[in-house]
This record gives C-alpha cells, structure tokens and sequence, in this order.
C-alpha cells in the first residue's frame, strides 16, 4: 500500500485500478488517494458530462459489447488483438470520467496489464473454463460490456428522478427524498423504456445491490490532527457501483442533484436551502452567476404554479435530454434554448404572436412541439 489519501498522508491504501479501487467515507465526506468530497459531488458530475463524452464512450462499449458476443469464438492473436485495443481504447477515456478520474488509476500499468491477453501463452489458455486465464479475460469481458451503458443508464434516470420528482419537494431531506425515489420506482416507465432502446442493457449491472466491500477503519481527522475517526472502508469494483452509492449516501445527508432553472446544468443541492439556481457563472454572462439573474427575474418566475414557466421547463427538459443523448448538438441546443427563453419571456409580458393573439402556455405548447420548432428554427434533427 503506497497510496497517501487526500490531506492524510498517514493513512495509506492499496493502488486502484479499473476492477478495484477504494475510498474511505466518513459521513458526508468521500476521500480518495486523489481528492476529497462531499457525498453527491460524483453523481453531480456525471450528469454534467459533455454530451458527446457520454456518446462516445457509450458507443465505444455497445461496440465492444457486440464484438465481445459475436467474435470471441475463436481466440487467436487476430481476435484477442482487437479484444484488448478496444478495452484499451475505453480505458484511456475512462479515466477522465466520473468517477475513474477521482481515483489514482495507472493507465500505463492497466494498458500492460491488458496486453498479456494478446500472447499466446495467455490465450491459449482460454479454452479452459478453469483456468486464471479465463477468469481473467471474463472479467475484462464483463466489466467493459457494460460500462458506458451502465453511465448512461443511470445517469438517465437520475436526471429524471430530480426533474420530476424532487423539484416537487416542499422539503429537500432524507425523508421526502426516500418518499420520491420511492415514487419513482413506482410511477416511472424510464426503465422499461431504457431496456427496449439500449443495446446490451442486461451488461449494465445497474441494480439497487452494488458491487462493493465494505469494512472499517481508523483515519486521523483532516482538519484536526488530535481526532481520529471511525470510517467505511469501500472497495467498488465497477463505475456504476460509485455513482449509486454517492447518490444514496447523498439523500441520507440531504444532498442531491438538482437542474438549475436558468443554465439547464445540474447542482447539488442541500437541505439548508431550497433554490432553483446554481451559483455557477451564467453562459450568457459570465459576469454574473445563475442564482443571481435568477434572483433577479423571480417576480416573473413562479416555477410551481405558473404554467407558462411549467411548459417552458418541460420543453427546455426534453430537448436537454436529446442533447444529452446525442440527438441533437451543442450549437443545436443553445439556439433552441434561446428560443424557448425568448417565447417564455413574450408570454409572460402578455405579448401576442405576429397575427394578434395573446401568446399563452397553450400557444407556446404548440409552438415547443418537435416538428414545428425544428421547421421554425431549422435544425435536421430527428424527425
């Protein structure tokens, strides 16, 4: 064990890689051998990746996913080859994702450690189903079969889960957090829907019971070297294992992702306060943060009751997920994001529409349907 944590250089843990790495969890704080967090920090960030992060690295492993079924029959240097390039081609984008790159992972150490498989020594061994060889290239088979599915999986019904359930809370807390995630699981169709539409779904290992060994330890406090704690010792052995386990231990502490109002990107927000805005900068003025301008506009923004806002949030959450999948661009998205803001903006001044007629939610209902804003806008899109 050679790893210092964060801020601790007298607690030590073992090297992490890609099927196991560890954090150390005292409360709400996640310590890693790289950086220290607060519990939903990771969740937080997943749902801010990159869209087209997302989609690469959910392509490349239905890619290898497909070819690991339909091309591993015959394991020879051509085949074993091509096995170990892929998983080396995700290991490399891996590790700048949430949550491999809060972790101190060897990516020169890993590439080695994958290129064994191509010697024949190694794959010869194959045909044995007893063999450490085969339990080897099976866990590779495994873990890299459902990794970008497993992301984007539960990064889709997270986002879900805080934009129609917990941006109802009257009371962000543990106990309306369990009521809504329990409401979810009830009430939402997302995952049947996920497991008609994505390819290789049943790689993704995304369950409510994680892939994880718990134990315990003693850690000298961070901020007070005369206090030491008692901490959860974890060993995770995929990503999705992490995402879940911030994610709960995060509505245990009153921690949880919401999408701010203004920017359309995720926050975590606490139990202490109920806000709508991040306290980024805002795109569109960097001078400003978003919970500023919001604070500004709150006179025209009644979210909860006011159903021209309630269309424009729909609206805005939908496209945001097409972006989110890849549907549509970046540069498509803004122009449309633009656009939803300019006719949101119009009918909460009472203004009317080049014929005369007051614009109403009704109006901008029609106006935010698929097909008329992309004709309207002109973007290709999906039709």
């Amino acid at each position: 064990m050679n790893n210092a944590i964060s801020n601790n250089p007298n607690y030590d843990m073992p090297d992490d890689s890609f099927f196991n790495f560890y954090f150390l969890i005292h409360k709400n704080r996640i310590f890693t051998t790289k950086i220290a967090l607060k519990v939903g920090e990771i969740t937080t960030a997943l749902l801010n990746m990159k869209a087209e992060d997302m989609k690469k690295i959910y392509d490349l492993t239905v890619s290898f996913a497909g070819f690991a079924d339909n091309n591993m029959a015959m394991k020879n240097e051509q085949t074993m080859t091509e096995f170990v390039d892929r998983i080396i081609e995700i290991e490399q984008i891996a590790v700048t994702l949430p949550p491999y790159c809060y972790v101190n992972i060897d990516l020169e150490k890993e590439k080695q450690r994958a290129e064994i498989m191509k010697s024949k020594a190694f794959y010869g061994r194959l045909y044995d189903m007893t063999s450490e060889e085969f339990a080897e290239y099976e866990r590779y088979k495994k873990l890299f079969s459902g990794y970008g599915i497993g992301l984007y999986i539960i990064a889709c019904c997270i986002a879900e889960m805080s934009d129609e359930y917990f941006t109802r809370l009257k009371k962000r807390d543990e106990s309306n957090y369990a009521i809504a995630w329990g409401a979810f699981n009830e009430y939402s169709t997302l995952s049947s829907e996920l497991m008609a539409s994505v390819p290789y779904y049943e790689k993704a290992r995304v369950r409510e019971t994680m892939d994880v060994n718990i134990g315990v330890s003693g850690m000298i406090d961070p901020d007070d070297k005369d206090k030491t704690w008692v901490v959860d010792t974890c060993e995770f052995h995929n990503a999705q294992s992490v995402i879940q386990y911030d994610f709960f231990r995060g509505m245990q502490y009153g921690r949880a992702p919401f999408r701010c109002h203004h920017c359309g990107r995720f926050f975590l927000a606490t139990d202490s306060y109920k806000t709508f805005y991040c306290n980024e900068k805002s795109p569109e003025n960097p001078n400003r943060t978003c919970r500023q301008i919001g604070a500004k506009n709150k006179h025209k923004e009644k979210a909860e009751n006011n159903p021209i806002i309630q269309t424009y949030h729909k609206a805005r959450n939908k496209y945001y997920q097409q972006k989110f999948r890849g549907s549509i661009s970046d540069a498509d998205y803004d122009k449309i994001l633009h656009y939803l803001e300019t006719m949101r903006d119009k009918a909460i001044r009472g203004k009317s529409d080049e014929n005369g007629n007051l614009i109403t939610y009704k109006t901008l209902e029609q106006l935010f349907e698929k097909d008329t804003l992309y004709k309207t806008l002109n973007i290709g899109g999906e039709q």
